[in-house]
């Protein structure tokens, strides 16, 4: 009896919140989910320190903390968010209560394990959480949304739902395996947001070129998934000294070659002429990830 009345419950919440909208002209956002196929690969790094690269180019940058149980968002950037999603619901609060500021301009919002709660709440709930966190559509530009890392259903749902994903990895060969069955696992969704690939922490330009062509070539060949390559960050201590300090790298040490390579890769993403397609915004996206999470 249970099982029927949370089926019912689902089928009314599909009916009443999880429709996706006509997006219009104005929806400005655009929503980049940043994930990988594992963990250690600098995923959150890389989110935080291409937000900021954006936000130089005098883009307006919102970061999702989507990473459940994990706030690494806040620890990058060496402050603490003391609110998450679900605060919405409570009296009085709303959107801009609950952001946190950062750097440049910056905001984010920690996501976390209350993301995941959305799927237990009524209609009159999600609603009005939906309805607040879209009033970014009028102020970002990018919206990103860093995700947990591997290929479970909750991560899947933040990758399907964007309007483009970048997808991290190393040159470390199980980094490469687990990258590819994110592209497998994506495949198997019928994704269809555009695919860009990051190669973090190579030693020279041969080794991110020999990542590059090796995920390109067998994810078109055996799954007709087309990779456009974004580029590639080069090892550095700097990241590591950074990453100690508490400080984001582009803000502890903007000249240091890892950093040149984020700033060269936020210019592809702010001013590239692949961006063809109409962006969803924010209100569009969550639509997309309720539906999936249904």
């Amino acid at each position: 009896m249970s099982d029927q009345a949370e089926k019912l419950r689902q089928m009314t919440l599909r009916s009443s919140i999880v429709k996706s909208p006509v997006i219009k002209k104005s929806a400005k956002s655009r929503v980049i989910t940043v994930t990988s196929g594992k963990g250690g690969v600098g995923k959150t790094n890389f989110t935080v320190n291409m937000a900021l690269a954006l936000a130089a180019f005098d883009k307006k940058v919102l970061i999702i903390d989507a990473d459940l149980g994990m706030a690494n968002v806040e620890v990058v950037f060496g402050c603490s968010a003391p609110y998450n999603i679900l605060n919405l619901l409570e009296d009085g609060l709303k959107i801009t209560d609950i952001i946190t500021d950062g750097p440049r301009g910056i905001k984010f919002l920690a996501g976390g394990s209350g993301i995941y709660h959305l799927a237990n709440l009524s209609a009159a709930h999600l609603n009005h959480i939906v309805s607040q966190i879209t009033l970014f559509d009028n102020w970002a530009d990018f919206i990103l949304i860093d995700t947990g890392a591997g290929i479970s259903r909750n991560v899947l749902n933040f990758v399907m739902a964007a309007d483009q994903v970048i997808l991290i990895t190393t040159p470390e060969p199980t980094a490469i395996t687990d990258a590819y069955a994110m592209v497998k696992a994506y495949a198997g969704q019928n994704g269809s947001a555009p695919l860009k690939l990051v190669v973090n922490r190579v030693f020279d330009r041969d080794e991110g070129e020999m990542v590059v062509d090796k995920l390109m070539r067998v994810s078109q060949r055996f799954l007709n998934i087309p990779i456009e390559n974004l580029g590639y960050v080069y090892e550095d201590r700097c990241m590591v000294k950074a990453v100690k300090q508490q400080i984001p790298l582009l803000l502890a040490f903007p000249e240091a070659i890892s950093s040149k390579c984020i700033e060269n890769i936020a210019k592809q993403i702010a001013f590239g002429k692949n961006m063809q397609q109409q962006p969803l915004g924010i209100k569009g996206f969550f639509y997309k990830f309720l539906e999936y999470m249904y």
